[in-house]
C-alpha cells in the first residue's frame, strides 16, 4: 500500500466511477479495479450524537478539513456523525499511507479530547482491498466497499476507548515513521491495538533516531500469539498465557503469596478489562487507571472525618486495607472519571444519583492526577503504571436519611457486602489549622455545632487560605475582623456628578434586585493597602486595567469607618468590618475608552465575569450597572430613581389593572394593549386579523404636518388612532400560567395581574414594550418636527414639550443649576446644527420638495415605516418560518426568527396583510419601505473616517440597491430610497430615548455634535450608489472632504499615493496637516506600502481615478482602528504612527499575499489593531519579554496581539508575523507581493511620484 501504482489505479478507478471513463451501457452496474488502501473511519458516541450542537459539528468538520490538507488525504464519505477518509503517503515526513491515517486519527482524537465539553468520538483505521463503483440510479455518486471499508468502520464502532486510534495488526505492521510508537493491546479484540491521543510522535529524522527503537521497541503481539478466527472475539486463556511467556513473564510466580492466580489476572485483563497491557523494550507493562475518593464530613465537634476501608474478607481470608474509597476505571469505561466516581458511590455504598446530588459536594480545587510506576505484589514480573485521579468529596448533610446505613450522622463503623465483606470506618483527618480554629472558638464559648459544614469551611478558607479575615481577641471577646474597600466611581455628565451604582446582579440563574444604593466593593487581603485593593476591584469587577486607571482616574480615600455586627453564617461570632471608602473621579467622561461603561451618555450597561466557587465550580456573575445623579442619592432615591416607599404610587385615573404603569416626565400615554393567548407560527396575523387602518387620520397627519396650526398633540392623536400597529408594542399574553398570584386584597391581585402581563412584554434589547412604544413615538415626533424646521420644529427638537404639550422655554430649566446647564447644552445644539443639511436630506428622499411643500404619499410611507419598524423586537411577536418554506434569510422551516429585522422582513414578504397600514400603501411606497428595512451591512463610521476600502463599505449596499429598486427608475429611485433609508436611520436614533416629549435627547444631550455633523455630511455622498460604482462614490466623498478641509490643503493630489493621502487626512480628524508633513519624511519602503495598500479597492474591476495603482489582485486590507491610531499616536508622534500603520499593512500582506483569483480580488481582510492603537509610542505598553505580532485567525480576519519572545520563536510564520514598531526610518524592505504588484507606473516612476507629491505643498 502507498506506492505510486496503487494511487494511479485508484485515480483511474474513481475517474471511471465518476463517468470520466465510459462504461458498458448494457451492464446494470459497473465495477472497476480494486486496490489496497489505508482508510480511516470515525463515528460519534451514540449518546453524544443525540445532544451534539451545530456549532460543535462545524468546528469538528473544520478540523477534519485542516487534517485533509495537512496529510493530502481524501474525504470519501461523511455525514454529520460519521465519515470515511482515504490516506496517502506523505513524502515530506517519510510517512507511509498507514502512518498518515494513524497520525491523522491521533490528531483528531487529541482535538476532540481538548474540547469543552469533550467531543466524544471513536476512530478506526484499517488496510485492505478497496473498490470504488457507481451504482444504478446513483446520479453519478461514487460508492465504496471492500475489506478496508468494512474493517475501518467496524473498528470505530467496536472501539472500547474514546480519544484513541483503534487499528489492526495488519495496518500496524505497515507503519514506517511511526513504527516505534508504544501502543496498547486491545485484548477484547484479536490482533488490534489502541494508540493514545497524547502519545508523543517523534520525528524519524531527529538526532536520537538510532536510540529511539531501542527504547520503544514494540513487538507485533497480535501476530505472535497466532490465534485464528474472528478478530473481534476475546483473546482465549491459552493465547493470553503464551503472550506472557513470549515477553519473559515467569508464570510460576502467579498464585503464590499475595499474587493473583493466572486465571484471576486473565479475567482482570481480558474479561473485566480492569487494566491493559503495553509492550515496551520487549517487556510487558501493565496500566491501571483508578479514582481515589476522600469522602469526608464534619462531626459535631467540627472535626473532619474520612471514610476508609478497614478490612476486606473474601473466601474466609481477611486482609487489612486502611485505604480510602476507590474504584478501578475499566478499559471499556465510556465516560469520565467523574462518571466512574458516581458508579463507585452507587455500587459500593448504594447511593443513587439523586442522593449523591443531594448530599455530596465536590471541590475541584481538591482534585489531583498523578502517574507513577511500581512493581505490584499481585502481578509479579510486570511493571505497573498507576494513573490515579484523587478527589475530596464533602458530605453536605450528614443527617440525611440515606446516610444512616453509612454510620452517619455520628460517624460509626459499618459494613457492606459485595464480592466479600467490607468493613468501613470514619477516621479522623489531621489538620492543625482547623484544630486551631476549633479550639479558639470553643475556648470563647462559641458552639461549633451551630455552624453548617460549609460555613466552617468558608471560615477556615478565608482565615488560612485567602487571608481575607482574621480572628482576634478584643476585650476578652473573639472577633472576626474583615477589611472592606468600597469604591465610588463618579463622572461629570451634563455638568452634574453621577455615581456608578449596581442595579441588579444575576448569579446561578437568580436575579438579585437591589433597592438600596450599592457600589463596587471587595474584601481586602492581609496587608493590602486601599490603593492596591482599589486597583484590584476596578479591574476584577469592571474590567478597568491598571494603565487606564493611571491615565484617566483620580482617586482619594474619602472616608474610613468601622461597623460591628453578628453574622448569620457564624452564630455567636461577632464580626468587625473596617471599611475604606474611595472616591474615583473620571478625568474626562467624553474619553472614548469609557464607552463600554455607558459614557458619555450615562447609560446602563452590563458586565459579566467568571468566578470559581469554593467547590471548584465556574460561576458566571452578570452585573447590571447604571449611573445615578448625586442629588438623587443625597435625597434618598432608590436605584430606579424613585423615592423609597413601601409601594410605588399608582395612577389615580387608571381604568383597569391592565394599565399598571406610570407615565413619567416626557412620556406619552400608551394605548390599550392587545391581549393574546396561545402561540402561532405567525401570531401577529391572528392579533391584527380584524384591525384596520384609519386612513382619514393617517392622511390628515401626512397632509397637515407642515401646517402652522397643526400641533404635536394633534399629530400624536392622529397617528395613534390611524395606525393599529402601534398597539402591538403593548401586547400582553393572558395564558393561565401567567395568572396573578392570589393575595389577601383585590388591590394586590390587580397589582400582580398587571405585573404578570408586563413581565412577558419584553423585547430583544431587554427593554419593555412600553419603552419601545415611547421610542417609536419619539421617532414619529422627530419626523414631525424636522418637517417643520421653517416653523417651530428646530426648537421642539432641541427643547421638547411641557406637560401641556407646549414648547418648553428657558424658564422651564431654571429650577436648579443642573437644569440650567442642560438648557445651555440644548441651546448650543440649536445654534450649531446645520439644519439646512438635514432639510436637504428630506428633499433627496422625496419627502420635501425644493422650494417648499411635501410629497404627502412619501410622508405617509415614512410614518408607516416608523410605526412598524421595531414591532418585532417584542419576543412574543417574532414568527416561525412556515413548514412550506425551505429557508428564509438563513432560518429554516420550523425555526423561530430571532433577528427582529429579518422577522419584520418575513412578515412584509410572506404576509403583508398582517400589517394593514403597510398593505394599504401603493406598491412603489411598499418597495421603498422594504428597501429601507433590508440588511445593508453599512458601517457609517467606516466612511466618515475613511477606514475601509469601498468594497467593504458599499458592496452589499450596492447589491441591495440593484436588486430591490426597479430597473426603469434606477437612478432617480435609488437616490430617493437611499436618502429615505438615511431619514429613517436619523429619526430612529434621534428618538432612542424613551421620553418623546422631552425632545430628541439622544442627539441633543448625548451624542457628540461633531460626529453627528460628519454623519449628516456623509449622507449625500451615498445617494448616488444607484448610478455610480462603489469606488466612485468613495472617491467623490474623499475629494469633498479634502476640498472642504479647514485650513485649505490646496489642490487634491493625483498619481501614486494620492488615495493614501486623502484617506489619511480623513482618518486624522484634525491632525491632518501633521500627518501629511510627516508622510513625506517616511522612508520609501513605508511610503510605498501605504500608497499601495490604501489605494486597494477590494473590488477587482474597480480603481480610483486619481491614483495610478491598477491592481486587480486581492485581497484588500482593512486595518480596524487605524483612525484611532492616527488620532491618538498621531498627535504626539505622527512619524511613528505612520510607520506603525505601514508595518501593520506590510505584515498583513505577508499573511494574506496578493492572489489572482476573482474571489480574492473582490475580498477584504479585516485586521484589528485595538491592542496597539492606544500606544503613544511603539511598544510603550509592552512588558520586558513581550512584542507585538500580527496573527492570522481565519482566511478573512486577524488581529494584533502581545506574545512573548519564546512564543514568537516557536510560532508558525504562516499564521504569525512579528511587528517591528521601532524607528520609522529603519531600512525595511517592502513585501515581495507588493513589489510585484501590477501598477500602471514603474517602480522608478512611483518613487519619483512620491517625492514630487510633497514639493508644491506649503502649509500656513
Amino acid at each position: 500500500m502507498g506506492n505510486d501504482n496503487s494511487s494511479l489505479r485508484f485515480d483511474e478507478c474513481r475517474a471511471r466511477a465518476c463517468g470520466q471513463v465510459t462504461a458498458d451501457k448494457d451492464e446494470p452496474e459497473q465495477r472497476f479495479g480494486t486496490i489496497d488502501a489505508c482508510l480511516l473511519a470515525w463515528s460519534l458516541n451514540t449518546d453524544f450524537a443525540a445532544q451534539v450542537t451545530v456549532e460543535q459539528l462545524k468546528r469538528f468538520h473544520a478540523q477534519i478539513s485542516n487534517n485533509l490538507r495537512l496529510f493530502g488525504a481524501e474525504l470519501l464519505f461523511d455525514d454529520a456523525a460519521s465519515g470515511l477518509i482515504l490516506g496517502h503517503p506523505v513524502a515530506e515526513g517519510g510517512m507511509s499511507a498507514a502512518d498518515s491515517v494513524v497520525r491523522m486519527g491521533q490528531l483528531l482524537c487529541r482535538w476532540a479530547f481538548s474540547q469543552s465539553p469533550q467531543f466524544l468520538m471513536y476512530v478506526g483505521v484499517d488496510l485492505g482491498p478497496f473498490t470504488a463503483l457507481q451504482l444504478p440510479n446513483s446520479r453519478n455518486r461514487v460508492s465504496y466497499f471492500g475489506g478496508a471499508v468494512v474493517g475501518a468502520r467496524r473498528l470505530a464502532e467496536s472501539s472500547r476507548k474514546e480519544f484513541t486510534v483503534h487499528m489492526t495488526s495488519t495496518l500496524k505492521d505497515q507503519l514506517a515513521a511511526l513504527r516505534f510508537l508504544p501502543v496498547v493491546i486491545a485484548t477484547m479484540h484479536h490482533k488490534t491495538f489502541y494508540l493514545d491521543a497524547f502519545t508523543e510522535v517523534h520525528d524519524s529524522d531527529s538526532a536520537d533516531r538510532e536510540a529511539y527503537p531501542k527504547r520503544l521497541s514494540v513487538v507485533s503481539l497480535g501476530q505472535l500469539h497466532g490465534v485464528e478466527g474472528d478478530r473481534m472475539s476475546k483473546m482465549p486463556f491459552d493465547s493470553f498465557c503464551q503472550l506472557l511467556r513470549d515477553h519473559q513473564v515467569d508464570l510460576s510466580k502467579f498464585g503464590k503469596g499475595t499474587a493473583k492466580t493466572l486465571q484471576q489476572f486473565y479475567e482482570a485483563v481480558v474479561r473485566d478489562e480492569k487494566c491493559c497491557l503495553q509492550a515496551m523494550d520487549g517487556k510487558l507493562h501493565r496500566s491501571v487507571e483508578l479514582v481515589r475518593i476522600r469522602l469526608r464530613f464534619r462531626d459535631s465537634q467540627g472535626r473532619q472525618r474520612e471514610l476508609r476501608i478497614k478490612s476486606v474478607t473474601t473466601d474466609g481470608v481477611t486482609r487489612i486495607r486502611n485505604q480510602p474509597l476507590g474504584m478501578v476505571i475499566c478499559v471499556g469505561h465510556k465516560g469520565t472519571w467523574q462518571q466512574a466516581m458516581e458508579k463507585c458511590f452507587s455500587e459500593k455504598l448504594e447511593l443513587n444519583q439523586q442522593t449523591q446530588k443531594a448530599v455530596l459536594s465536590i471541590s475541584r480545587e481538591d482534585y489531583s492526577y498523578e502517574e507513577n510506576r511500581a512493581d505490584s505484589d499481585t502481578v509479579p514480573g510486570i511493571l505497573t503504571m498507576y494513573k490515579t485521579h484523587s478527589i475530596v468529596v464533602q458530605i453536605k448533610d450528614r443527617h440525611h436519611k440515606e446516610l444512616e446505613k453509612m454510620g452517619l450522622p455520628e460517624g460509626n463503623d459499618f459494613s457492606t457486602e459485595r464480592k466479600g465483606t467490607y468493613q468501613w470506618t470514619w477516621a479522623n483527618v489531621s489538620n492543625s489549622q482547623e484544630e486551631e480554629i476549633v479550639n479558639l472558638l470553643t475556648k470563647h464559648g462559641i458552639d461549633i455545632a451551630e455552624f453548617t459544614w460549609h460555613a466552617f469551611a468558608d471560615l477556615c478558607h478565608e482565615v488560612h487560605e485567602t487571608r481575607q479575615s482574621t480572628l482576634q481577641v478584643i476585650d476578652g471577646e473573639l472577633v472576626r475582623c474583615i477589611q472592606i474597600v468600597k469604591v465610588w466611581v463618579s463622572a461629570n455628565v451634563l455638568n452634574c456628578k453621577h455615581y456608578l451604582i449596581i442595579r441588579n446582579k444575576e448569579q446561578r440563574g437568580r436575579i438579585n434586585l437591589l433597592n438600596s444604593v450599592r457600589t463596587l466593593s471587595m474584601r481586602m487581603g492581609e496587608g493590602q493597602t486601599w490603593q492596591d485593593a482599589c486597583t484590584e476591584v476596578l479591574y476584577k469587577k469592571l474590567g478597568i486595567d491598571e494603565r487606564l486607571q493611571r491615565e484617566a482616574l483620580m482617586r482619594s480615600l474619602s472616608e474610613f469607618c468601622v461597623e460591628v455586627e453578628y453574622s448569620q453564617s457564624y452564630p455567636g461570632l461577632k464580626t468587625m468590618y473596617s471599611i475604606s471608602e474611595v472616591s474615583c473621579d473620571l478625568v474626562n467622561p467624553l474619553d472614548y475608552r469609557w464607552q463600554y461603561i455607558g459614557l458619555p451618555g450615562a447609560l446602563d450597561f452590563t458586565f459579566s465575569r467568571q468566578m470559581t466557587t469554593l467547590t471548584g465550580e465556574e460561576d458566571m456573575v452578570i452585573t447590571r450597572f447604571g449611573w445615578m445623579n448625586s442629588s438623587d442619592i443625597e435625597n434618598g432615591f432608590d436605584v430606579q430613581g424613585k423615592n423609597l416607599t413601601l409601594f410605588d404610587k399608582t395612577r389615580s385615573d387608571m381604568s383597569s389593572a391592565d394599565r399598571f404603569w406610570d407615565v413619567q416626565d416626557g412620556q406619552v400615554s400608551p394605548p390599550e394593549p392587545y391581549k393574546v393567548n396561545g402561540a402561532d407560527e405567525l401570531l401577529i396575523k391572528r392579533v391584527m386579523e380584524k384591525t384596520t387602518t384609519d386612513w382619514a387620520c393617517a392622511r390628515r397627519a401626512a397632509e397637515q404636518i407642515r401646517n402652522p396650526d397643526y400641533t404635536t398633540k394633534e399629530f400624536f392623536d392622529d397617528v395613534l388612532k390611524a395606525f393599529p400597529e402601534l398597539r402591538l408594542y403593548c401586547v400582553v399574553k393572558t395564558d393561565e400560567e401567567l395568572s396573578p398570584v392570589k393575595t389577601p386584597s383585590t388591590a394586590m391581585a390587580n397589582f400582580g395581574s398587571a405585573l404578570s402581563m408586563r413581565r412577558v412584554n419584553m423585547t430583544s434589547g431587554n427593554r419593555t414594550g412600553d419603552d419601545e412604544f415611547q421610542r417609536t413615538i419619539g421617532a414619529l415626533f422627530t419626523i414631525f418636527w424636522l418637517l417643520r424646521l421653517h416653523l417651530d420644529g428646530k426648537e421642539c427638537f432641541c427643547f421638547g414639550l411641557d406637560a401641556d404639550w407646549k414648547l418648553r422655554s428657558k424658564t422651564d430649566f431654571e429650577e436648579d443649576a443642573m437644569k440650567e446647564a442642560e438648557y445651555a447644552k440644548r441651546e448650543a445644539f440649536l445654534q450649531k446644527t446645520d439644519w439646512r443639511a438635514i432639510e436637504k436630506l428630506f428633499v433627496a428622499a422625496g419627502i420635501l420638495k425644493e422650494g417648499g411643500g411635501c410629497d404627502t404619499d412619501r410622508v405617509l410611507a415614512m410614518l408607516v415605516l416608523m410605526a412598524i419598524h421595531d414591532i418585532m423586537k417584542l419576543d412574543i411577536l417574532r414568527p416561525t418560518v412556515a413548514t412550506d418554506i425551505e429557508e428564509f434569510n438563513g432560518y429554516r422551516a420550523g425555526e423561530q426568527i430571532s433577528d427582529h429585522d429579518i422577522a419584520l422582513s418575513y412578515v412584509l414578504e410572506m404576509c403583508p396583510q398582517a400589517l394593514p397600514s403597510f398593505a394599504g400603501l401603493r406598491e412603489d411606497l411598499r418597495q421603498s419601505i422594504k428597501f429601507t428595512h433590508c440588511k445593508l451591512d453599512y458601517n457609517m463610521g467606516w466612511l466618515v473616517q475613511a477606514e475601509a476600502p469601498p468594497g467593504a463599505l458599499f458592496k452589499n449596499f450596492k447589491q441591495v440597491v440593484m436588486e430591490t429598486i426597479s430597473q426603469d427608475k434606477k437612478d432617480d429611485q435609488a437616490c430617493k430610497d437611499i436618502a429615505f433609508y438615511f431619514v429613517h436611520w436619523f429619526a430612529d436614533l434621534a428618538g432612542a430615548e424613551a421620553c418623546p416629549k422631552a425632545g430628541c435627547e439622544k442627539f441633543v444631550l448625548k451624542f457628540p455634535q461633531p460626529v453627528l455633523g460628519s454623519f449628516i455630511d456623509s449622507f449625500s455622498s451615498v445617494w448616488h450608489l444607484g448610478s455610480k460604482t462603489e469606488t466612485q462614490v468613495f472617491e467623490d466623498y474623499l475629494l469633498w472632504r479634502w476640498s472642504s478641509h479647514k485650513p485649505s490643503l490646496g489642490e487634491a493630489p493625483t498619481g501614486t499615493g494620492a488615495m493614501a493621502l486623502m484617506r489619511m487626512v480623513v482618518m486624522a480628524q484634525g491632525d491632518s496637516i501633521a500627518i501629511l508633513r510627516h508622510f513625506g519624511k517616511l522612508n520609501k519602503a513605508d511610503q510605498q506600502v501605504l500608497s499601495q495598500e490604501l489605494a486597494m479597492t477590494g473590488i477587482a474591476d474597480q480603481h480610483f481615478q486619481r491614483d495610478s495603482l491598477r491592481e486587480t489582485r486581492g485581497p484588500a486590507i482593512l486595518v480596524y482602528y487605524s483612525p484611532a491610531l492616527m488620532q491618538k499616536a498621531g498627535k504626539k508622534d505622527p512619524l511613528a504612527a505612520l510607520h506603525m500603520l505601514a508595518e501593520v499593512f506590510r505584515k498583513a500582506r505577508v499573511l494574506w499575499p496578493l492572489r489572482d483569483s476573482e474571489e480574492d480580488g473582490n475580498k477584504t481582510v479585516i485586521v484589528r489593531i485595538d491592542v496597539i492603537k492606544d500606544d503613544d509610542t511603539a511598544g510603550a505598553s509592552l512588558k520586558a519579554n513581550e512584542q507585538f505580532v500580527l496573527q492570522k485567525l481565519t482566511g478573512k480576519d486577524g488581529h494584533a496581539k502581545r506574545m512573548t519572545s519564546n512564543e514568537v520563536s516557536s510560532a508558525d510564520r504562516a499564521m504569525i508575523q512579528p511587528l517591528v514598531l521601532g524607528e520609522s526610518d529603519a531600512q525595511i524592505l517592502t513585501c515581495p507581493s507588493l513589489r510585484s504588484g501590477r501598477s500602471a507606473a514603474s517602480s522608478e516612476q512611483r518613487t519619483r511620484g512620491l517625492v514630487s507629491l510633497f514639493i508644491p505643498w506649503r502649509f500656513h
